[in-house]
């Protein structure tokens, strides 16, 4: 049986940031991943050659505490700021162009609903968003669109008092080689048995076991880092049971929904739209568009809530053709040809990941703090879903995971002294 001081399970952000903190500390350690690579959530693929794509995470957050930028800036990484708001676009609705200047109308709507949730923030009602918003302006559709899109759940799903802790005061800046190739840098001197599924973790003794696809491990304590989609379909199981408490907490946090999409064009029928739009047709709801990030012939599809599940359980060509129609209502039925080259997301049915980030239920916010508390200051919770101000965040994740390597640290410090 291997043996370890402690044992960190999963190295997404949080696995990762947790290991590297250890070997700071000069602590032992394991770390086990479930599936063949390192990233988690953070994962980029080339949409065709030296064209990354970030399917997963992809902006660098909170810059002025994203353990990430520093790293990113040493290693010369080229990095795009999120100069506006992405409320900043044309919008384009049945059959023509709205004004260009129709943005300044929805960022005052916008601006009036996070106000309204900030009053009802403040009044301790931890309602859904739903309730608090104004749903019948012309704007309401475009509001539900771009919040599934930041919170990967749709507005009646989702607590006000959750989505007002979030901070988000700086501009958000995007790496032109993928987040997920940053984080795999960040990693790369940490060491990780991959395809080391961890299948129960056992309490019961005065150390912790851990049975995994590669056999027993013993450990004094454990960092837990999977995602709560795994968490709530009980892939790992426990012995004894987890508490109630606990339990509530994974529940009250599902993991909700994010589809990325891209689609690169031979001919340069790209350039003559603008950098970021958002097209309604068809009734079918708005869907917005980055157009050729890092000027590179392609446009960027993000959709967050009921219809990022619509379009993984649709598949990706059904996907991709709902993109395309939507392209084509604005450029023709043979200005926009058949894509050279596109990728799709499908993080709902990643079997080690279950979803793309966590949204806390109306009325749950509070479980997150409950969700990242130790049990007997053994096991060690870790993850983005933990985070009561940066979830939803690669740095958010890391943050979380250092504070729980220090704290594993400091609890076997204690019981040797």
């Amino acid at each position: 049986m291997t043996s370890t001081q402690i044992a960190i399970v999963g190295a997404g952000a949080a696995g990762l940031a947790a290991a590297r903190e250890l070997q700071q500390l000069g602590q032992d350690f394991l770390l086990l991943e479930a599936s063949h690579r390192i990233g988690g959530r953070a994962y980029t693929e080339q949409l065709a050659a030296d064209v990354p794509f970030d399917l997963g995470a992809h902006w660098l957050m909170a810059p002025s505490v994203n353990p990430l930028l520093p790293y990113a800036r040493n290693a010369g990484l080229t990095l795009d700021a999120a100069d506006e708001h992405f409320t900043v676009a044309q919008y384009f609705e049945e059959c023509d162009w709205l004004p260009t200047d129709a943005y300044q109308e929805f960022s005052e709507y916008w601006d009036r609903q996070f106000d309204a949730l900030a009053k009802a923030k403040n009044e301790l009602s931890d309602t859904s968003v739903f309730d608090v918003i104004d749903n019948d302006s012309r704007w309401a559709s475009y509001f539900h669109m771009f919040f599934a899109q930041d919170f990967t759940r749709d507005v009646d799903q989702a607590s006000v008092m959750d989505a007002m802790n979030y901070v988000r005061e700086e501009n958000d800046l995007a790496v032109a080689s993928g987040l997920g190739d940053l984080l795999l840098r960040y990693g790369a001197n940490v060491p990780v048995s991959l395809n080391s599924a961890v299948r129960k973790i056992d309490s019961s003794g005065s150390d912790l076991g851990l049975e995994t696809s590669k056999g027993p491990i013993r450990a004094e304590r454990i960092i837990l880092t999977v995602s709560t989609g795994v968490l709530a379909t009980r892939q790992i199981k426990f012995a004894p049971a987890l508490p109630d408490w606990k339990l509530d907490a994974i529940d009250s946090l599902p993991m909700g929904s994010c589809t990325r999409v891209a689609l690169m064009f031979d001919a340069p029928i790209l350039r003559e739209l603008p950098d970021e739009f958002t097209i309604d047709t068809a009734g079918d709801g708005p869907i917005h568009f980055r157009n050729r990030p890092f000027a590179d012939d392609y446009v960027e599809v993000a959709v967050g809530g009921r219809m990022a599940e619509w379009m993984e359980k649709s598949g990706e060509k059904a996907t991709i053709d709902f993109i395309l129609e939507k392209l084509r209502s604005i450029s023709g039925q043979k200005a926009i040809s058949e894509p050279s080259h596109s990728i799709v997301s499908a993080w709902d049915g990643d079997a080690w990941i279950k979803g793309a980030y966590s949204c806390a239920r109306p009325g749950a916010a509070d479980q997150r703090s409950v969700l990242a508390r130790s049990i007997d200051d053994r096991i060690y919770f870790a993850g983005e879903a933990t985070s009561s101000n940066y979830f939803a965040s690669v740095h958010g994740a890391c943050i979380s995971g250092t504070e729980a390597a220090r704290a594993a640290t400091q609890s076997i410090t204690r019981k040797e002294a």
